[in-house]
Formats: structure tokens, sequence, C-alpha cells
């Protein structure tokens, strides 16, 4: 199921007494949708894949994801530990990272993550590609209704 799949923007500016993604406006290509499906017995550890990839526009959000992962999950009620965070590096060999975010610490309400990035296992390729391909035949059914 599709979540949301479009150009996610931030303008730079603090909003609702929270920090923007970055101080400089910017925007990312962003794909999310839930992996699993009611006709799977398998129920999956990530329920969620985040696919995102840079635009050109903006401040690259690349070296910390933290404040747009977080931002993310506020938008759309996704819990930052049950999302597989992947950044689509488009033209790269290997063209999916994943961003892993380990809870730190917490000071009142706000969480701190240390991130870790690595390459995607084949496992979770398939998952992104089942993802997009999902995408596609969505999008096709969409047109032709």
């Amino acid at each position: 199921m599709i979540v949301y799949n479009g150009r996610y923007r931030w303008d730079g500016t603090r909003k609702d007494n929270n920090d923007p993604i970055a101080w400089f406006p910017g925007a990312y290509d962003v794909k999310i949708f839930h992996c699993s499906n009611i006709t799977q017995k398998v129920k999956h550890f990530k329920a969620y894949v985040c696919l995102y990839s840079r635009t050109g526009e903006g401040q690259s959000i690349s070296d910390n994801p933290e404040r747009f992962a977080k931002r993310i999950c506020r938008d759309f009620s996704l819990v930052i530990d049950q999302v597989l965070w992947v950044e689509d590096l488009l033209h790269e060999r290997e063209r999916y990272d994943v961003v892993q975010f380990i809870h730190t610490g917490r000071v009142g309400e706000n969480l701190f993550y240390r991130i870790e990035k690595r390459k995607a296992s084949a496992t979770e390729i398939k998952m992104i590609q089942q993802g997009l391909a999902d995408l596609v035949s969505d999008s096709k059914a969409v047109l032709w209704k």
C-alpha cells in the first residue's frame, strides 16, 4: 500500500516550535509504502519503507537525516523504528544506502539517535523493488479508472 509518492519540501524555517529539516529550503523525492499485505502470512519487522532521493533542490540531508526522518514520522504518523529508511543514490553502482537510527538517549520528549549507514542487503533490495513495482501498478490503475 502506498502511503506517499511525491516531492517532499521544506522551507528552512522553524514552525510549531520545531527546528526545520535543514536551515535552508530543500526538497527530496519521497516514496513511502507499507510492506505487509493482508494476504501475506509473514509480518515484516519493518512495516514501512521510506525511499528518498535528492532532487538537486536545496540542501542535502544525506549526512544528517535525523530531522528529516523525525519530520516524515510526524507528518505521516509513523514510528521511526518501524521504517526501513533507504536513500536512493540513483546513479551509483550500489544504488541503495540503508540508514539505521539507533536510539541513544532522551531529554524530555526529545529522542536522540546515532546514525549508521550501510548498503542494502539482497532481501531489502527485493522488498524495495516490490514496493516500487506496486507503486507503478497502482499508478497505472489510477490512470485507467
